[in-house]
């Protein structure tokens, strides 16, 4: 393929051309460049690039007079620093903030970025004042725009790039460095001065891969065994989008003529949508379930959703079928669509455990490993990764589990010591997280269909404290909003306390302690 560049164009189009594409990276340039040249006349170029840049504005969170995806981190870090100045110099307009709040808002959304919810006035403006903030937007706003652009450009399907785009994979790679690097050369100091690096800190929790994925399958693997303790179903369905939210064909990566301009979070916002209308007529039939969700991508990135789920038997079937009318609603009379949108899979026992269907979705979605080969016969460590890039991007929760007991208070458990005083049971349930028995865990914990209000320990958050000073810590952002931080478990107004240290960061290096004086 001969590289197009714009010195091709002519003379009199430069500009215009220049234009259009200057808002965009390099590599979009190109691709632009590609398809102006491949248009059989000059007035058919310019109304294609006209046209699709039109759309492609369209689909993006500014207008196209504001797009600037060509930024750099520095530029990024510019312009944050620029639009808090402007926030409050627009404030200070205004008598007080209740009158700046609306133009505020608009400001904000003219960015590109939704306003902060759930805060204070003061919690509200302070934060629009912070670069930090704002880079922490724009840097976001960024990456999906640049994704939504080349979705619709078709450069994310099975025969150019699987399920993100080649650019959001070196930009997660590129952050994922810079992460490992930040963690190696952070410490976190207690107020014993005992020190341990961040990353040493990270792999000691969830967010290690392989503590992640263990965790998960010990979990669905408790969930499995009380299953079959009460003789309960299992089965794994699938649920899908319609044909108009994938952008491009699975075998040929051809464009879908179908495709309506959804993004992947589009589709994660049907699927969401979809879910909830489930839940609720599945709760006003009173018919409980529980286990696992994972959202992964297809070939175009577009999600769709694995449900590992056990109900009891009599309701098996209503429950199934309820599952069935809802995900076919929409647009049911498409081609495929009773083949593909909605698939269920009943688990016998006899002929492979429940567990074992959702561990390839857990290993593929985490680090890829304990796989031979993809769906699409990729290198499944490389899937991985982008899958992870894809998650990354669009902000989709991967894992969720369904019901059951509350895995925060399984985790503070595990990090607990000291029981003496409590009764059996109390006991027991301490006895089995400190085990890896989540099947005990919840049985005790009070039954897979108890409220967690009224399960026997619950998580137990306080005020965060000041060692030094005695003072509330409050938000950085505002002075009236005080700081909550998770500090172990509660049962029966008993407070268990499992964090015990008061940390602070240290940006240098240091000799660390062994780890197990802070676990």
């Amino acid at each position: 393929m001969n590289p197009v560049s714009l010195s091709q164009v002519d003379w009199d189009d430069k500009a215009f051309v220049q234009q259009r594409l200057c808002c965009f990276p390099p590599e979009i340039q190109r691709l632009l460049l590609r398809e102006y040249f491949a248009q059989p006349t000059k007035f058919e170029r310019n109304t294609f690039l006209r046209l699709t840049t039109e759309q492609l504005a369209d689909k993006l969170s500014v207008s196209f007079k504001q797009l600037e995806l060509n930024l750099s981190e520095d530029d990024l870090r510019a312009k944050a620093k620029h639009l808090a100045k402007s926030v409050f110099a627009l404030r200070r307009q205004f008598l007080d903030d209740e009158f700046s709040l609306e133009p505020v808002r608009g400001f904000i959304r003219q960015q590109g970025v939704m306003p902060a919810d759930g805060y204070s006035l003061a919690g509200e403006m302070g934060r629009y004042c912070d670069h930090k903030w704002w880079l922490r937007k724009l840097r976001k706003s960024q990456r999906r725009n640049i994704e939504t652009v080349l979705h619709h450009l078709n450069q994310v399907n099975k025969r150019t790039s699987l399920y993100c785009s080649k650019l959001t994979l070196q930009a997660r790679i590129r952050q994922k460095a810079y992460q490992h690097e930040y963690l190696s050369n952070t410490f976190a100091v207690n107020h014993l001065g005992q020190r341990f690096s961040l990353l040493e800190l990270s792999q000691k929790g969830v967010a290690d891969p392989k503590i992640r994925k263990g965790e998960l399958m010990l979990r669905a693997r408790g969930f499995e065994e009380l299953a079959q303790d009460s003789g309960h179903e299992a089965t794994f369905l699938t649920i899908t989008c319609p044909s108009k939210y994938h952008r491009s064909y699975s075998k040929s990566g051809d464009i879908n003529p179908k495709w309506q301009g959804f993004t992947p979070l589009d589709g994660q916002a049907y699927l969401n949508n979809l879910w909830q209308l489930i839940r609720a007529k599945l709760s006003r039939l009173n018919i409980r379930f529980y286990g696992f969700r994972v959202a992964e991508p297809q070939h175009d990135g577009t999600p769709h959703w694995h449900l590992l789920l056990f109900v009891e038997k009599h309701l098996y079937q209503p429950m199934v079928e309820v599952m069935r009318d809802y995900a076919m609603r929409e647009d049911s009379d498409e081609s495929g669509a009773d083949k593909h949108r909605f698939t269920e899979v009943k688990i016998d026992p006899a002929k492979g455990s429940a567990t074992g269907y959702i561990a390839k979705y857990i290993s593929k979605n985490i680090d890829g490993r304990d796989l031979d080969a993809g769906v699409y016969g990729e290198d499944p460590q490389e899937a991985a990764a982008r899958v992870d890039a894809w998650a990354a991007c669009w902000g989709i929760r991967q894992f969720q589990q369904l019901g059951g007991c509350s895995v925060t208070v399984w985790r503070e458990l595990r990090r607990l010591k000291d029981i003496t005083g409590l009764s059996d049971k109390p006991k027991a349930i301490i006895e089995a997280a400190d085990k890896g028995d989540w099947k005990t865990f919840t049985v005790q914990m009070g039954g897979v269909f108890c409220e967690r209000k009224a399960q026997v320990f619950k998580p137990y958050y306080e005020l965060s404290i000041d060692k030094d000073t005695g003072a509330v810590k409050t938000s950085p952002y505002c002075e009236n909003e005080f700081t909550r931080a998770l500090k172990g478990v509660i049962t029966a107004g008993r407070e268990l306390i499992t964090r015990f240290f008061e940390w602070r960061l240290e940006a240098q290096q240091a000799a660390s302690f062994h780890l197990e004086f802070c676990e």
